[in-house]
């Protein structure tokens, strides 16, 4: 039986599947890439008109010590360059060579000089972690942008990045397609359009032309339907807008031109997803640390001649992103954030949840309840849990999943919406409501619906179970920053500037320790609410008072 299941669990999986990723991953089997380009001691003529941007925090220091995903060591080379502890993911991080565009590269100018040098005698090509395609990607845009804001390279270290793109162009991710094979196209422009290799060139522009209109909605979102992702593209666009104008005319127009379009609604969407801390929100695969800040991601944009003001002083109490599926409100210098999304590109999703129906609440500046993040990726099962219903404020029910996540990145069944809508009720509050068929199945199962009404100082969340179900749980994760008791059914969550609560009477409701993992590395001791149903209907009522 267990046999039949698993073998489901992988059917379900792999129908979604476009077929040029199964006969990539074929491919990719036999055909190894290699450097198929001559370099010749070409010397790229650098743009006096680029606009250099520091976009992150220091992360290497010139000791040696280096801090990623909230894990700091002292790095040995060349050994460290393929050492994955604490994670791959950690060594990813440090062949992106993001410290080049940090706050104070300017100050090691040499540092970085001899780090690349260094790079370049230990990683032979072809060989370890630093040329897998996705930090190859990351590592030649960074490197590019660094020389472009000043930093001057050696002929050795120019030559290596020309390299790289010639291997990158044929090592392309159409296996996985999404954010990865997005960022294998941009690195090919950056390099194309530096080096004047047309061949890079015409690979990414055909290929950016049909990644740009599927990858970003009509309403600006990614469709991975990530709030941190989305950052991470948005930054890209930026970039690609930032190089066409450096280097005019080696730039397809049209690619240019969907550049252009796509950045304002992109901008406009990162606002609505964010909270009034400016951090983002967690839908997904989505905590902070990862992208560049909000703050710097619009002041890039402005720098570039984009209107900032329009995207941000303006705020609606509803906004419904129609393509991607989240609903805001604003409302009383509030912020919720509910989300009535599909599991997004049936395709890839790797960076799904079984979050649907979940929601965000801010008061004021502060978060109060919180999805719980993520801490690491990985196949091991705190990343499995952390994809789970279960770590998300929304209803599990019969202790199954929305939608069937499993392994570290992989989605079987997934749940689908049924309906939704928002309005302003006589009252002037924000109403949402959605409805999804995740639990229902051929042999029965039932429908979630939520109803969530947001008022100036009243949050109402209306859960209703259609069908058939044994047991059902909802839950609200709370923000560790809050001081939180359940005492005589009441529960109170304290906040300098707000005291919340509700009345829990006649519940069946429990105060549990969790844990909440704002940023990779990070694991902080928070409460979650659980409250049990004891018919199809559950209503839960918070109000607050501002101190």
């Amino acid at each position: 039986m267990l046999r039949i299941k698993n073998i489901l669990l992988l059917v379900n999986t792999l129908k979604y599947l476009k077929w040029r990723q199964v006969y990539f991953r074929v491919v990719r089997k036999f055909n190894k890439p290699k450097v198929s380009d001559d370099y010749q001691g070409f010397s790229p003529a650098r743009s006096i008109v680029w606009l250099h941007v520091a976009l992150y925090e220091e992360k290497i220091v010139s000791t040696l010590n280096a801090r990623f995903l909230n894990h700091t060591k002292k790095l040995d080379f060349p050994i460290d360059w393929d050492n994955e502890v604490p994670s791959k993911l950690w060594v990813y991080n440090l062949h992106y060579f993001e410290d080049l565009l940090a706050d104070k590269a300017h100050d090691k100018l040499q540092f970085h000089r001899e780090l690349l040098s260094r790079w370049v005698d230990d990683n032979v090509v072809g060989v370890g972690n630093g040329w897998e395609p996705y930090p190859t990607s990351l590592r030649i845009v960074n490197v590019l942008k660094a020389w472009l804001g000043g930093l001057d390279l050696e002929d050795k270290i120019l030559s290596s990045v020309f390299s790289q793109a010639s291997y990158l162009s044929n090592d392309l991710e159409k296996h996985l397609l999404g954010n990865h094979y997005f960022v294998n196209l941009k690195a090919l422009l950056f390099a194309g359009v530096i080096f004047e290799n047309s061949r890079w060139i015409k690979i990414a522009q055909r290929g950016l032309l049909v990644e740009i209109p599927e990858q970003i909605l009509e309403d600006g979102a990614n469709f991975e339907l990530s709030p941190m992702y989305h950052s991470l593209i948005l930054v890209d666009m930026l970039d690609m807008l930032n190089l066409s104008i450096a280097y005019p005319g080696r730039i397809n127009i049209d690619l240019v031109s969907l550049v252009e379009r796509d950045i304002p609604k992109m901008l406009t969407f990162m606002n609505s997803m964010s909270h009034p801390d400016l951090g983002v929100s967690f839908f997904n695969d989505s905590v902070g640390g990862i992208a560049p800040a909000k703050a710097k991601i619009e002041s890039y944009a402005n720098k570039l001649g984009i209107d900032i003001r329009s995207f941000s002083d303006s705020i609606p109490p509803i906004t419904v992103n129609g393509s991607s599926g989240y609903m805001c409100a604003s409302l009383g210098g509030n912020k919720l954030i509910f989300d009535a999304a599909a599991v997004g590109p049936d395709y890839i999703p790797g960076h799904a949840h079984a979050d649907t129906l979940s929601f965000e609440l801010s008061v004021g500046s502060q978060r109060v309840f919180v999805n719980s993040g993520i801490s690491e990726y990985g196949l091991g099962p705190t990343r499995v849990s952390q994809r789970k219903t279960a770590s998300h404020n929304t209803v599990e029910v019969d202790c199954k999943d929305s939608s069937e996540v499993w392994s570290g990145f992989r989605v079987a069944q997934r749940a689908k919406i049924l309906s939704k809508s928002a309005f302003l009720d006589h009252e002037g509050s924000v109403v949402f409501q959605a409805a999804h068929g995740g639990y229902k199945s051929v042999f029965g199962g039932c429908v979630h619906d939520r109803k969530i009404t947001l008022g100036i100082n009243s949050l109402t969340v209306l859960d209703s179970l259609k069908g058939s179900f044994l047991r059902a749980r909802c839950r609200f994760y709370i923000c560790p920053d809050l001081e939180v008791s359940l005492v005589d059914n009441i529960l109170l969550v304290i906040d300098s500037d707000f005291i919340l609560r509700t009345d829990l009477s006649g519940q069946l409701a429990n105060l549990v320790e969790s844990s909440w993992h704002p940023e990779f590395g990070v694991s902080i001791p928070n409460k979650v609410l659980e409250i049990d149903f004891q018919g199809s209907h559950l209503a839960t009522t918070f109000t607050w008072i501002n101190q």
